[in-house]
């Protein structure tokens, strides 16, 4: 069966993960958490990288980092993975989502702007699938609005915005080390180029081994566990060593994917045109034609042992919402309707992805045909 996606670890994680046990320091104190965070900041180009548990916990602890306070409004697009709402939700701000931009993934610079009021703190755009959105326009919309600008990096390590890495950009960025491009079983990082985010990102994520304000340099505000271990730390540094490797065959199974779904009827792309920019592909999507019926796709793939899977409902969709967010946004509710998620391990070998590819292909074909053919 071939899976959407699966982790690949090789000698190298077992060696530094058995470093790690054999030293004694399983825990959040151990040597490789503070290598691992050099490494990364070293490799997006920002002065500092503060690992924690999670994507979500970066994103939980997001709220307090930036001393928000309760009904200030954060801007997010609602074609996205429900982690961010959610752990925004639970921070107490108000969640106003904004549709995608047409024929992209990421978040409408045009929709934003129209919903961007007095309370306005914070936006947040997420790279999705590895493929950069174009932040110029909303980094445009921040310094002119005084609000602060997140990267949701979390599927998208290694990928590159106008020559610059992604999560180098925005105020404080979040990734997630959770079966993504790094895989490290559980793990999250935040970069930024303020060390007063990062300190105090630090402080809310690492509470006082006793209850004494003066030992945290005054911090008196609550924090919780949200530390990485020292064994997920050895795991995520040596898959980091080897996110190129798997970066060049992400992008291969890409280039080889599109020139199969290139013209195909029934089969349309989303593609990356920005200048001096590179997708990473986390996951490779297609999108079927309307006159599809995609339950019967996913049924006549999985026939062929190909996993496909359907993209992200719309959050404004989302049952957690939905009564409060009564109105349509046509870009994201048509990626979450035509959607599918295909094949895209770095496992997978050349064989592999024309074998998926052309079937998948065909599966277009012959549904599409029969269709017409009925009308």
């Amino acid at each position: 069966m071939f899976q959407l996606d699966e982790p690949y670890v090789n000698s190298k994680e077992i060696n530094y993960l058995t470093k790690a046990i054999k030293s004694g320091w399983i825990s959040s104190q151990g040597p490789f958490v503070k290598k691992f965070e050099k490494k990364f900041a070293k490799y997006i180009g920002v002065k500092y990288a503060k690992s924690c548990f999670s994507g979500t916990s970066a994103l939980t602890l997001l709220f307090s980092t930036l001393k928000l306070k309760k009904n200030d409004e954060v801007i997010m697009q609602s074609f996205n993975f429900s982690a961010d709402a959610f752990a925004l939700k639970q921070s107490g701000a108000k969640i106003i989502f904004a549709d995608s931009a047409k024929g992209q993934f990421a978040i409408c610079p045009f929709d934003v702007k129209k919903k961007i009021t007095k309370k306005t703190k914070m936006i947040i755009l997420t790279h999705l699938y590895g493929i950069p959105a174009d932040m110029d326009p909303l980094l445009d919309i921040c310094k002119k609005k005084n609000i602060f600008l997140i990267e949701d990096c979390s599927q998208a390590a290694g990928s590159i915005y106008k020559g610059r890495m992604v999560g180098s950009i925005g105020d404080f960025n979040i990734h997630s080390f959770h079966n993504k491009l790094i895989a490290s079983g559980e793990g999250g990082m935040v970069t930024t180029n303020s060390k007063i985010l990062a300190e105090r990102f630090d402080n809310l994520k690492n509470p006082a081994s006793v209850n004494r304000p003066e030992e945290r340099r005054n911090f008196v505000e609550i924090s919780l566990n949200h530390r990485m271990s020292n064994l997920h730390a050895a795991v995520g540094l040596a898959q980091l060593e080897r996110l190129e490797k798997n970066i060049k065959k992400k992008i291969m199974m890409a280039k080889i994917y599109n020139k199969i779904f290139k013209n195909v009827s029934g089969i349309k792309l989303i593609i990356n045109k920005l200048p001096k920019s590179r997708s990473v592909y986390w996951r490779y999507t297609i999108f079927l034609d309307p006159k599809i019926n995609i339950k019967k796709f996913i049924f006549e793939a999985k026939k062929k042992k190909i996993v496909t899977r359907r993209t992200y409902l719309p959050l404004h969709l989302h049952p957690v919402f939905k009564k409060k967010y009564n109105y349509s946004m046509l870009n994201c509710e048509n990626l979450g309707k035509y959607g599918l998620d295909i094949p895209s391990g770095v496992k997978l070998k050349k064989r592999h992805i024309y074998f998926i590819g052309k079937t998948l292909k065909k599966i277009a074909q012959k549904l599409l045909k029969k269709r017409i053919d009925k009308h």
